[in-house]
């Protein structure tokens, strides 16, 4: 079911969830999480004091949004902003997925619940994104609050510490939704990480047999990266292995064909595929693979003229897919340790292979970057479907990239697709139970 070009009226007759129930106690309007009747009630706010920085950025970046707003959907322009402090503090290619789920989660339950009380959802979903990321970037104090005061005191043309009731109510309402998903954040399994007992771990529960997976150069970076993922929580997937695909075995057949393939591309490897290779890298410093994806949403959006409601819909369900193919693939690279292709490649072939892109420090089947295009595209594709052939090209080209680039083998990255699309189907058929 798709919202275009509608009126508010037949958007809301239309957009599943908007009635208001109460149940055990628990307001829902159609959100994601479920929050107690109190939430933003009970939410104690204060115009944040800073002792490192002055008011000055914060407006700006505050009249920046309100600029936005003329023309875009209102959760639009914190993506926006989203994906900049990714490029900005250089977040880790692995973490995206995560992030972006709960900040489109917190953005789209804010305005769920800002229709249902009749607040302005502008002020809701600035408060409630300012809550989410204040938890991912905590170098920046408390930047994102100041942001959200700035709006709400130049939306209602007051000073911030003489705002009207209305706007501290729905400030109040977003910091309370933003504190919901942190504290599912909280809970996610996220926090743990490598230290010298879990190394053990490491050495004690994994595959060292023929074909598995090596630290690979130029930096031999290890241990590799969030090892403990497949342990997250999901979203919508009732398991992290409930797709787990089968990479060939190492040695047969088709794997040693696709070991060729990579060397043979190595050798010969096109300026146009070099090209691909690099536009899709989205490596450290960059918005990320999924944040790729959701600049490509941004401009689908704005071509198509979304309403809020949809666009903010459409925002939380394509990054809980890719929250959830994260996990998904991140499972399947764990439980079989698979060698990447520099390493199968010497030691099958006697092949040096120099890269025009790093390998990253983790095993290789299946393919995130085709996960997350698979994943995403999909979605996208449920919304435009108009564009559905467009965008599954995008992400059979973002696939490939990483096979021409010398990072992937063929089987890694079909299997990803395949394995972000089923993610991506189970996350509609959810939507439609919902």
């Amino acid at each position: 079911m798709m919202l275009r070009h509608c009126s508010p009226r037949a958007s809301f007759r239309r957009f599943v969830g908007f009635m208001v129930v109460m149940v055990a106690g628990v307001a829902s309007a159609g959100t994601l999480l479920d929050y107690p009747r109190s939430t933003g009630r009970d939410t104690t706010i204060a115009v944040p004091q800073t002792a490192f920085h002055d008011w000055q950025a914060a407006e700006s970046e505050a009249a920046t949004l309100v600029e936005a707003w003329k023309t875009e959907p209102v959760t639009l322009p914190w993506t926006r902003l989203q994906l900049a402090r990714y490029i900005k503090h250089k977040a880790m290619p692995t973490r995206g997925a995560r992030g972006l789920a709960l900040m489109h989660v917190a953005m789209y339950d804010g305005h769920q619940l800002a229709i249902a009380r009749k607040l302005d959802a502008k002020l809701v979903v600035s408060a409630a994104a300012a809550r989410v990321l204040g938890y991912q970037f905590t170098a920046e104090e408390r930047a994102f609050d100041r942001i959200a005061y700035s709006v709400a005191a130049q939306l209602s043309g007051t000073t911030r510490e003489t705002l009207p009731p209305a706007a501290l109510d729905a400030l109040r309402l977003g910091y309370g939704v933003g504190e919901k998903v942190v504290a599912r954040a909280e809970t996610d399994g996220a926090q743990r990480g490598w230290n010298g007992s879990r190394l053990q771990w490491y050495g004690d529960d994994r595959y060292y047999g023929p074909g598995s997976w090596e630290p690979t150069p130029p930096y031999f970076y290890y241990p590799p990266d969030e090892p403990f993922a497949p342990g997250w929580k999901t979203w919508v997937l009732k398991r992290a292995d409930q797709f787990r695909p089968t990479p060939p075995p190492f040695g047969s057949e088709r794997y040693l064909k696709d070991v060729q393939e990579v060397v043979a591309i190595h050798t010969s490897r096109t300026d146009e595929q070099l090209r691909i290779a690099k536009f899709w890298v989205d490596g450290h410093g960059s918005v990320t693979p999924p944040g790729h994806w959701n600049q490509i949403a941004m401009d689908e959006v704005k071509k198509a003229r979304l309403d809020d409601a949809t666009t903010a819909r459409l925002f939380a369900e394509i990054n809980i897919a890719m929250a959830d193919t994260f996990i998904a693939v991140w499972d399947t690279k764990y439980h079989y340790w698979t060698m990447r292709p520099i390493t199968a490649a010497k030691k099958l072939l006697g092949q040096e292979l120099k890269l025009p892109i790093l390998t990253p420090p983790f095993p290789s089947y299946v393919s995130g970057h085709a996960g997350f295009s698979g994943a995403a595209a999909r979605i996208l594709g449920n919304y435009f479907p108009q564009e559905a052939e467009r965008l599954d090209t995008m992400a059979e080209e973002a696939a490939a990239s990483r096979l021409y680039g010398g990072i992937h083998f063929r089987h890694d990255n079909e299997d990803g697709l395949a394995l972000g699309r089923k993610i991506a189907d189970e996350v509609l058929r959810w939507r439609e139970s919902r």
